[in-house]
C-alpha cells in the first residue's frame, strides 16, 4: 500500500464497518463485506461467455452471451467479477453517489483477484474517462480509482488521462443498441500529449458496470485507432444475458 493510502487507511479505516449493510465488521473481512453480504452477491461462477467475460446461467448452452451472438466487438476479451443485482447496486449507488469513494479500493481489490485467475500480462491498465464537469462535481472517475488499486497490486502502470471523453453523453439506460452507438459517437479520444506510446500495446480497459458493451467498444476504437495491439476490458458489475425487450 502507497504512504497516501496507508496515511488514508489510518485516519479512516475502511474495513470497520460492510460496505454493503453497514454492521460492523473486523479487517479480516475479504473486500470490507460480512460473512451475510459476501454469500449475497452474485459472484462469477463456472459459466461466463467467451468473449466480453457476462456471466452466463449454467442451463444455458452456448458460450456467448446473447449480446456477443447479436453484435461485433471492437475489444479482444472482457472479464467480469458480479452479475448487478439489488446488492451490487446497492454498493455502487454508495460508492458513486454517496461519498463513499473508498469503496473504490475494496472493488480494486476484486478486481484484482479477478485477474489472478486469468495468465494474462498488460502493458498498461486505464480506467474508462468521464466527461470533466461530471467528474468535478462527483470529485473523482470511480473507474480511475479502481483501476489505480488494480495497477498497483498487479504491479503494471496505471494512465487514468490515457483517454478523454470529449463531450457529455445521455445516461445509456433505456437506450437500444443503435441508440447507445449513436450516442457515444465521438464522445472519446486519445489524450493529446500523452507520453505513453499504444502502438504494440496491451491495455487492459477498466470500469464499474458492463452492460451490452457500448462504451466499451467506442474506447476500444479509439485505443486501436492510435495503435493498441489487443485490448482487454474489466468490469465489478455485468447486466444479466437476456435479450432486450422490442
Amino acid at each position: 500500500m502507497g504512504i497516501i493510502e496507508t496515511g488514508l487507511e489510518l485516519l479512516y479505516p475502511s474495513n470497520i464497518y460492510c460496505i454493503s449493510c453497514g454492521s460492523i465488521i473486523d479487517k479480516t473481512r475479504p473486500y470490507a463485506l460480512c460473512d451475510e453480504c459476501i454469500e449475497k452477491f452474485h459472484w462469477l461462477g463456472k459459466k461466463t461467455c467467451r468473449k466480453c467475460g457476462k456471466i452466463l446461467e449454467e442451463s444455458y448452452h452456448r458460450d456467448l452471451c446473447w449480446d456477443c451472438r447479436t453484435y461485433g466487438h471492437d475489444f479482444d476479451r472482457g472479464y467480469t467479477c458480479v452479475q448487478y443485482g439489488l446488492y451490487e447496486r446497492g454498493v455502487l449507488l454508495d460508492y458513486k453517489y454517496r461519498g463513499k469513494s473508498y469503496i473504490g479500493r475494496k472493488l480494486g481489490d476484486v478486481l484484482y483477484d479477478r485477474m489472478r485467475l486469468e495468465e494474462e500480462d498488460f502493458d498498461l491498465i486505464a480506467p474508462v474517462p468521464m466527461y470533466g464537469k461530471k467528474q468535478a462535481q462527483r470529485g473523482f472517475n470511480q473507474a480511475a480509482v479502481m483501476a489505480s488499486r488494480l495497477a498497483w497490486r498487479m504491479g503494471t502502470p496505471c494512465v487514468p488521462n490515457l483517454l478523454i471523453r470529449r463531450r457529455r453523453t445521455l445516461p445509456m439506460k433505456g437506450l437500444g443498441a443503435f441508440e447507445r452507438q449513436q450516442n457515444l459517437e465521438g464522445a472519446f479520444a486519445a489524450a493529446p500529449g500523452n507520453h505513453y506510446k499504444l502502438e504494440d500495446r496491451r491495455i487492459l480497459l477498466v470500469d464499474d458496470i458492463y452492460t451490452t458493451g457500448s462504451t466499451m467498444d467506442a474506447c476500444s476504437r479509439v485505443l486501436r485507432e492510435a495503435g493498441a495491439k489487443e485490448i482487454h476490458v474489466l468490469s465489478f458489475a455485468c447486466g444479466a444475458n437476456k435479450a432486450p425487450k422490442q
